[in-house]
């Protein structure tokens, strides 16, 4: 990689780091361009070279575990709507669980935004609860591709993949708060437990 690029690189890690503690400190609506470029040692107008606004900058931060968070749903979806039977889910609902614990623990700050954010007015708000939407959307997939091969009952998908993603977010949110009583490498057995013998087909 040439000097340039290298420079560009470095000068974008610092607006992402810099932008990551201000919007921690002070909130999306709180924060402000002039102290993020501060904080990375960038001019202003250096800043719109990287990010054309404050949003684009949130959502590059919140992408950092979004995107391989959604990547792990997504294999889990196409693996799950191979399976005619609830035995042969198992392994995969486990090595679901597993994926998104390591995710999340990779990307503690980004996720403390995002649970921090997700239910303010305004931008910020709006651009977590996009990311969540996009998360519930592959969530009621694998439920409905699940109902129609008959491994797990009829219910109402729409109430369930909001109950499974807010159940582990808000698990997550204790977990970050300090609960030390919660451990990370439990979410896939739990994962696991709610989708057995919650939702699957009744013999």
């Amino acid at each position: 990689m040439k000097q340039r690029d290298l420079n560009k690189a470095d000068k974008q890690k610092r607006l992402l780091d810099a932008g990551l503690a201000a919007f921690l400190a002070e909130g999306y609506a709180g924060a402000s361009i002039e102290r993020i470029a501060a904080a990375a040692d960038v001019a202003r107008g250096t800043y719109y070279l990287y990010f054309k606004d404050k949003e684009a900058l949130f959502s590059a931060l919140l992408n950092r575990f979004l995107e391989p968070l959604l990547a792990v749903v997504s294999d889990a979806r196409h693996a799950l709507a191979r399976c005619r039977d609830a035995e042969s889910t198992l392994p995969i609902y486990f090595e679901l669980g597993t994926k998104l614990a390591a995710v999340l623990l990779e990307h503690l700050p980004e996720v403390r935004l995002y649970l921090h954010e997700s239910r303010a007015v305004g931008a910020g708000g709006d651009a977590v609860r996009k990311g969540s939407e996009r998360i519930e959307k592959l969530t009621r997939e694998i439920l409905a591709n699940a109902v129609k091969n008959e491994v797990l009952r009829e219910h109402d998908e729409k109430v369930a993949s909001l109950a499974i993603v807010g159940a582990i977010e808000r698990v997550v949110w204790a977990y970050l708060q300090g609960d030390r009583g919660l451990k990370p490498e439990t979410l896939p057995v739990e994962l696991l437990a709610l989708m057995r013998y919650g939702l699957v087909a009744r013999t």
